[in-house]
């Protein structure tokens, strides 16, 4: 089977990176994965791992205008004339309705399926949500709460599916790598480490990065007392890394927070740290981030926002408070750091959990189900199927 994969654009981000762990696995598998996007960092890692990658400019998410939109349809048009792709796999609305609206005008009637990672949240722009309801074929749900909003929005149920978001324990193996090394080089032994990955971004509605890294410095400068060894490792950066820095100033937590920059490096960046954290106040869904440290068995602490919940494991391996509360994110924070064996407790709920629920092969199950409900010949490879 050809799968086009389609994607406005593609960041080092969850909702960028999982494309790429979702075409490996559809490799290991037999099947063809060809990629379309407008760009992004991550294009050349996708090209490193051996796909094929077609920029088209006009996909860009800040390059919605009539005549971008229609110069994208004709060179989609174009590509799916050449790969003949039996089912179009899109990861935004809009890549999808581009892509299925070329087929359509190319002459072809290919199924298609969209994977969501998240929804327009803003009473201000609930308009763009009309999208979903018009969208063709199966909408792929990252979690519960996730299609509980796509059938909020008018989506028939039957068009809907949960397939969750799912990481590579090879990659995300705690033996793989080594916590002490890694913990070493960025001056961090002897320490209790809570970190957090994720780029630093301002939003119109948050004040401060929508990831919510200033709140865990200011959590942590609340336990400074209590546990004078505790510190924070921060993973990535972006236009919001000022406001933290500033936070760090004003808490007094210089030498005790340590910015890493953005990292590909992820598996050893978790190695080094004690409890991961997504204090997260604005636009998350079901973030790969704390999928991926609780695969590297840790125990995690963050905003109880959209589907995060779903990922504590019943409350065995994560703890989520108010967004934007502090004190509440630095009451759950106090029980684990100064509890070692809870700790390892929970670490190994959370890598048990992954194993059962959210490994990339689970979760590419769970897709190439939603491509035969499309109407994808996944198994036969016979022509295609009626097109939802």
């Amino acid at each position: 089977m050809h799968i086009l994969m389609v994607r406005s654009i593609l960041t080092e981000s969850g909702p960028g990176t999982q494309p790429l762990v979702i075409a490996r696995q559809m490799r290991e598998r037999g099947h063809h994965v060809t990629f379309v996007t407008s760009g992004g960092v991550y294009v050349q890692a996708v090209r490193d791992a051996g796909f094929t990658v077609h920029i088209v400019p006009q996909l860009a998410p800040n390059r919605h205008q009539p005549w971008s939109i229609a110069i994208a349809i004709r060179r989609l048009t174009a590509i799916i004339r050449q790969a003949r792709p039996d089912v179009i796999h899109g990861h935004n609305a809009a890549a999808t309705m581009c892509a299925h609206i070329a087929a359509r005008l190319g002459g072809e009637k290919i199924p298609c399926v969209t994977s969501v990672r998240g929804v327009e949240e803003r009473d201000t722009h609930q308009w763009r949500n009309r999208i979903w309801k018009h969208l063709p074929g199966i909408l792929m749900g990252v979690c519960e709460r996730t299609r509980e909003r796509l059938i909020g929005f008018g989506v028939p149920a039957t068009k809907t599916c949960v397939t969750y978001n799912g990481v590579d324990l090879a990659r995300f193996d705690p033996g793989r790598v080594s916590s002490e090394r890694n913990r070493r080089e960025l001056g961090l032994e002897g320490r209790i480490v809570v970190g957090t990955t994720g780029a630093m971004v301002p939003h119109s509605e948050v004040n401060g990065p929508t990831k919510g890294q200033h709140n865990l410095v200011k959590a942590v400068a609340a336990l400074r007392d209590r546990h004078p060894e505790l510190s924070v490792l921060l993973v990535g950066d972006g236009p919001a890394r000022p406001c933290v820095e500033e936070v760090v100033r004003e808490t007094g937590m210089e030498g005790r927070v340590i910015f890493a920059g953005r990292r590909f490096d992820i598996p050893e960046m978790l190695s080094a740290m004690d409890i991961y954290c997504q204090p997260s106040i604005f636009g998350e869904f079901f973030p790969n981030a704390i999928i991926e440290a609780m695969a590297m068995g840790k125990p995690w602490i963050g905003s109880d926002i959209a589907g995060l919940k779903e990922l504590t494991a019943g409350d065995s391996a994560g703890w989520v408070s108010p967004p934007g509360d502090v004190d509440a994110l630095a009451a759950n924070l106090d029980r684990l750091a100064g509890d070692a064996e809870l700790r390892a407790s929970r670490g190994r709920a959370a890598r048990k959990h992954v194993q059962a629920e959210l490994t990339i092969e689970k979760v590419v199950d769970r897709i190439l189900g939603a491509y035969r409900a499309a109407g994808a010949a996944v198994d036969t490879g016979l022509p295609r199927q009626q097109v939802i």
